[in-house]
């Protein structure tokens, strides 16, 4: 735990670890961005890839992950489980915005 931690409170420990995860969770859309971008075309297309590889990972394997049943089998599933755990949004339209 971090030395700053330790001085928070409850609410301020929450918020500081919620930011930490959006942090990791935009780290993550850039590096699946970087993954993804020779098979997605433009950066429209990409948003979209992404998008749906996102819903379809937090419905069929993040809830295992999440739970602990299973740990990601590979560097997409471990970068598609931060941006899950992070409150960033799935939308096309907003994963464009982050990728600009």
């Amino acid at each position: 735990m971090h030395a700053l931690d330790k001085r928070l409170s409850d609410e301020g420990r929450a918020r500081l670890a919620a930011a930490r995860r959006t942090a990791a969770g935009i780290e993550a859309v850039a590096e699946l961005a970087e993954l993804l971008r020779d098979d997605a075309g433009g950066r429209w297309h990409l948003a979209g890839e992404l998008s749906r590889r996102l819903r379809r990972f937090e419905n069929e394997a993040y809830k295992e992950i999440r739970t602990g049943y299973r740990e990601p089998t590979d560097r997409l599933e471990t970068l598609l489980a931060a941006v899950c755990a992070s409150s960033l949004p799935r939308s096309r339209e907003r994963l464009y915005r982050l990728l600009d």
